[in-house]
Parts: C-alpha cells; sequence; structure tokens
C-alpha cells in the first residue's frame, strides 16, 4: 500500500491541481489554456521531485552521466521529428479502422478548437515536459524499484493511457507510452521522451489547424 501510494503520488498531485483549475478557471479560460495552466502549475512540485531522485540514482551510476554528455542535437531532432511522424501514422491507422469515428472525442475536439498560442504553448510544449517528468520520470522509475523494466514499462504505459480518460485517447496513448518509456530506458533521461512527446503534440496542432 506504501510503495503505491508513492509510485501514484505524482499522478494524484497532477490530478488534484489539474481538477482544481477546471474548476477555479473552466468558465474563464479555454481547454488549451486550462491545460497549460495545470501543466505549469505541477512543474513546480514534480520537478523538485525528480531532481530528488535523479541525484541519488546519479551519485552511484557515473556513466549515466557520461553517456548524457556524449548526446549531439541530431539525436534530439530525430526524436523530435520521430514523435510528429508516429501521429500522422497512428492517427491515420486509427481513422483508416473507423476507431476515431466510433468514439467521442470531446477533450481533444476541445484542445484543438482553443486559441492557437495556448495550444502551443499548453499541449504543445508544457504537457509533454509536465507529463513526462510524472509518468516518465516518475512513474515509471518508481515502478522499477519493485518491477522488472518489462513490467515497469507496460503499466506505467497502461496508466498514463487510462489516465487519458476516454477510449480513443487511450488507444493512441498506450502505444505512444510505450515508446516514451523506452526512449527513457535507452538514453537514460527524459531529453528523448520530452522532445518526442512534444513532436507528436505539435504535430496534431499543425494538422488541426491546416484542416
Amino acid at each position: 500500500m506504501v510503495w503505491t501510494v508513492y509510485v501514484l503520488s505524482p499522478v494524484l498531485i497532477h490530478l488534484v491541481i489539474s481538477e482544481g483549475v477546471t474548476f477555479f478557471a473552466g468558465d474563464i479560460l479555454d481547454s488549451a489554456a486550462c491545460t497549460a495552466l495545470s501543466a505549469f502549475l505541477v512543474l513546480p512540485a514534480v520537478i523538485w521531485m525528480y531532481r530528488q531522485e535523479t541525484d541519488l540514482r546519479l551519485a552511484g551510476n557515473s556513466k549515466h552521466e557520461t553517456y548524457k554528455k556524449e548526446k549531439h542535437l541530431g539525436c534530439y531532432a530525430v526524436c523530435f521529428l520521430s514523435g510528429g511522424l508516429l501521429n500522422v501514422i497512428w492517427s491515420g491507422v486509427l481513422f483508416g479502422l473507423g476507431i476515431s469515428s466510433a468514439f467521442s472525442n470531446q477533450t481533444q475536439e476541445a484542445l484543438l478548437g482553443s486559441q492557437m498560442a495556448a495550444q502551443i504553448t499548453g499541449p504543445g510544449i508544457l504537457v509533454p515536459i509536465s507529463e513526462e517528468l510524472v509518468f516518465r520520470g516518475l512513474v515509471y522509475e518508481r515502478m522499477k524499484t519493485r518491477l522488472s523494466v518489462r513490467w515497469a514499462v507496460f503499466f506505467s504505459s497502461l496508466l498514463f493511457a487510462l489516465y487519458h480518460g476516454n477510449p480513443i485517447q487511450m488507444i493512441y496513448a498506450f502505444p505512444m507510452a510505450l515508446l516514451l518509456a523506452l526512449l527513457c530506458e535507452r538514453g537514460g533521461s527524459l531529453s528523448e521522451p520530452i522532445l518526442f512527446h512534444m513532436g507528436a503534440n505539435l504535430t496534431a496542432i499543425v494538422f488541426s489547424l491546416l484542416s
């Protein structure tokens, strides 16, 4: 029970802040602006938690730190572009299978119907940072203290998908979360998953504006 609360506490913090922003500001701000504000307010707590735990891990793993220093700009560009490409491919698959029209997706429609600046700032930039800190930086890493990498990848990805709240977003989010967790594991940092996540979200925003 204690370990479960320890693993889920970042998600609960995210949930409480998001619901609070919706309750107090939902009638004033549009959906993307509420999302941006929620992500911004979540950041101080989860950054502090992530730094505390990362410092402890790095203290006994100098090789990990060395590997991070060897990364180059091309790696980050590939991550960003790959996220956008995955968004296009997976969205096309869901559309081709008729899944996009089979379920209501009012949350995404509200986000993509908001002001462009709020979309880019919130879902495009702040949300990927806050969600990667919560779900990969904290939840996934905490799961690995008791579970194998394989099961930690699976359960953290499942939690990420369920957290999105409606069937079509869950179907979209689960395979993406698997890739994000694998990027986190392989790269040893959140830089790659954050950029991948940004690429996917910003691509969705751009396509919505062009359609």
